[in-house]
């Protein structure tokens, strides 16, 4: 092709120098072509090396597992021969074991149903306090051997032991857990598998987790802590005792206090009780207030001659004693002169009474309330569990128990405000007309005294 260049080139008649020019780029590009192509190699064979050595990784790591797979199976093998020889082996022990019980099998099947049933009575009675490691005696109950002579006699053993500590009273010292849950050796009384008490007078029930004594968290009532501390320093007291063996103290824990059931009455039961307090509060004020003015009224009757102003009475005698208006205009004078008084003599009442009718709806609102929310909870968790809807259903009716409990007191208040007040609104009515009567028994004599 470069011939026929130049020939073209003589024939045109241009030169030559150009075209070696041009030749140029083409010799560096095949110069990269080259240089890449040796780079590729060298990353391939690169590449082949990796494989060859990830191959050969491969292969070690199969003649491994290989190795591990032939050495698993022989040791199921073994196992399984070694299983076999073992069941064979235990056979042949429980026909020896059936062959040497002989007659007496029924009787050491008894005699571990017995030890079966007495463990637990064991674990739950406050005796194996001071009777530790008991259970240990009995501990032929779970296993296949066939019982000596020492596990049956243990067994007759610590069922009489039992027997006899459950009709003793015994003064022991034990390990007792106290509130702090703290473990300290403490004297102790036991009465039988009924109480234990301190010496203090701290009632103890038995912990079946821990196998021990512990304080009750809620102290009977009553005076039995004081009556059981007298009776251990041996005066003649009744002691109080729990013949369900433990269950009736421990209900102790779980009945809640007077603060927790106002606390179960929830913002309705808040309500309720700030209205009472309100109202007794009220009704207080009012008796005070209607002690002194009865107190008022009886010195201004004890002083008829000298009319005081700071009492109903008085200002009425005043208002009619200085009035120069006739019988009929004083008499209606008179009457409006008490109805002024009256709205005074009445003050607070209608409160009162107010919140006495209301403390009992906003208790029945409660209820509804507490009824809605147990129904909710009972829709999302079902019926399984009673105590959830005894405890919801206990909750809402505490708002009613205090809505009646604020509302018969606020009624009494009532009733006794309402019936001291007519007295002494009677007593207006009795003096004011009384002095009516004189003035007009006076105007008649002056009367019948100038026509004389």
């Amino acid at each position: 092709m470069m011939l026929k260049q130049f020939g073209l080139a003589a024939v045109l008649g241009f030169s030559s120098l150009p075209v070696f020019a041009e030749t140029a780029p083409l010799k560096g590009l095949l110069n990269d072509v080259k240089q890449i192509s040796s780079t590729d190699t060298a990353i391939n064979r690169q590449r082949e090396a990796e494989f060859n050595a990830d191959l050969s990784k491969q292969k070690t790591l199969l003649a491994k597992s290989k190795a591990r797979l032939a050495a698993a199976e022989a040791e199921q093998e073994r196992l399984k021969a070694e299983f076999d020889a073992n069941d064979e082996q235990l056979a042949e022990l429980e026909a020896a074991l059936q062959q040497r019980s002989g007659q007496l099998g029924e009787v050491f099947g008894v005699a571990k149903e017995s030890a079966s049933e007495l463990v637990p009575v064991l674990m739950d009675s406050m005796t194996s306090a001071d009777n530790p490691g008991r259970l240990d005696q009995l501990s032929f109950a779970d296993s296949k051997r066939v019982p000596k002579l020492q596990d049956l006699q243990s067994l007759w053993y610590q069922l009489q032991l039992e027997m006899t500590a459950t009709g003793e009273i015994k003064q022991v010292t034990v390990p007792v857990v106290n509130r702090e849950g703290v473990t300290a050796d403490t004297e102790v009384l036991r009465i039988g598998t009924f109480a234990a008490a301190t010496r203090d007078g701290q009632f103890l029930h038995w912990d079946l987790q821990q196998q021990k004594l512990s304080v009750l968290t809620t102290q009977p009532s009553g005076g039995a802590q004081q009556d059981i501390v007298d009776y251990q320093n041996g005066t003649n007291a009744d002691v109080l005792i729990d013949p369900s063996r433990g269950q009736l103290f421990a209900l102790l824990d779980r009945m809640p206090k007077l603060i927790e059931r106002l606390h179960q009455g929830g913002e309705v039961g808040y309500l309720i009780m700030g209205l009472g307090l309100i109202g007794l509060l009220v009704a207080f004020w009012q008796m005070m207030r209607m002690t002194k003015t009865e107190l008022q009224v009886r010195k201004q009757l004890a002083q008829p001659a000298q009319l005081m102003d700071n009492n109903p009475l008085g200002r009425v005698l005043q208002a009619v004693s200085r009035s120069k208006l006739g019988l009929d205009q004083l008499e209606m004078k008179v009457d409006e002169l008490i109805l002024k008084e009256v709205p005074k003599i009445e003050q607070g009442q209608s409160i009162v009474k107010l919140l006495a009718a209301v403390a009992p709806l906003l208790g029945l609102l409660g209820t509804v309330i507490g009824m809605i929310a147990t129904f909710q909870s009972i829709t999302l968790f079902g019926t399984s569990d009673p105590k959830l809807m005894a405890g919801g259903i206990s909750q809402a009716l505490m708002t009613t128990v205090l809505g009646l409990v604020v509302a018969i007191p606020l009624l009494f208040c009532h009733s006794y405000l309402t019936s001291r007040s007519r007295r002494i609104t009677q007593l207006l009515q009795e003096k004011s007309l009384g002095l009516l009567a004189t003035d007009e028994s006076i105007a008649k004599e002056e009367k019948s005294t100038h026509v004389a």
